[in-house]
């Protein structure tokens, strides 16, 4: 049944749009959420949406520098090939149940169009290198997967890809980008994102810009942010939180979750990804734990 949730319209220019979607899945099914918050984006844009499904093949090591194959390796890639064809008909199923059509790239007279693709490369590192292509990937938190596939493909298309990621959870918000609320630190990573994430911008009813008292680094401020935003006539306001206890990524959380916004933009691993890796820190607690979508742009 095709989705009813609300088409919000925008008057963008063409060099500012998401036509590609990519939403890359990593030896992972497709779900309604992801395919949901791609047809939210696409339906202003006319986008192509593709889902990009990468096998991943388990392999034993049985010593230094050595890989066990035969037998282990035909059987994980039988299942790695099974579940490509599950995923397969997954997919074509969700975009039917969003009144999405089959299309190719090329087929832009259909509008909003969804197709297939299976890459023939067992790694992560495809993710990246395909996502180059892309306007924006989706991709879905999935904390029962104890693989962590989800985590490698969305710090795939962060480093490798070198795009934008919509990281969304297991339920999509009614409307996405009206009420937005950007982390802003003052780095290098936060103005990435928020010019990552311009077309939804101008076309939100409100943002904020949201700063935590300790957790700024060099450079401009939210009020200068907010500043700039506006002449670009976007309706942006300033506001500067205490942490009052709680970590950095709580309480970004915690007043995102409190001002009902729908969409999170949060610059990627303002640190190396080793020290976020090591000791954690906002973006990773962000990624584990918000229940609203994050964009986010390294």
């Amino acid at each position: 049944m095709a989705s009813t949730l609300p088409i919000q319209t925008t008057t963008l220019s063409k060099d500012s749009m998401y036509r590609t979607i990519l939403l890359p899945l990593y030896h992972q099914l497709p779900t309604a959420a992801e395919v949901e918050a791609a047809h939210l984006v696409a339906r202003s844009y006319n986008s192509y949406i593709e889902g990009f499904f990468v096998p991943h093949l388990m392999q034993t090591v049985v010593g230094v520098g050595i890989v066990a194959h035969g037998a282990v390796a035909i059987e994980g890639d039988r299942e790695a090939e099974q579940l490509a064809s599950e995923a397969r008909q997954c997919w074509f199923n969700l975009i039917d149940d969003q009144g999405i059509p089959i299309g190719t790239l090329d087929d832009k007279s259909i509008g909003v169009r969804g197709h297939w693709v299976k890459s023939d490369q067992y790694s992560e590192r495809i993710i990246g290198e395909h996502a180059r292509l892309f306007d924006l990937a989706i991709v879905r938190r999935n904390l029962d997967d104890k693989g962590s596939f989800w985590q490698a493909t969305a710090e795939a298309v962060l480093f490798e890809g070198g795009r934008p990621l919509l990281l969304v959870g297991d339920t999509i918000p009614e409307t996405l980008g009206q009420n937005i609320v950007i982390a802003w630190n003052g780095s290098t990573e936060a103005g990435r994102s928020i010019s990552a994430s311009a077309p939804l911008l101008e076309a939100a009813e409100q943002v904020t810009v949201l700063s935590v008292t300790d957790g700024m680094v060099s450079g401009p401020s939210g009020a200068d942010i907010s500043d700039h935003l506006r002449v670009r006539g976007i309706d942006a306001h300033e506001q500067t939180i205490d942490r009052n206890g709680s970590s950095i990524g709580q309480a970004i959380l915690n007043f995102a979750e409190r001002t009902n916004a729908d969409l999170l933009i949060k610059s990627a691993f303002t640190h190396s990804r080793f020290r976020q890796l090591v000791f954690g820190g906002a973006t990773r607690e962000i990624m584990q734990n918000s229940t609203l979508p994050v964009l986010m742009c390294h």
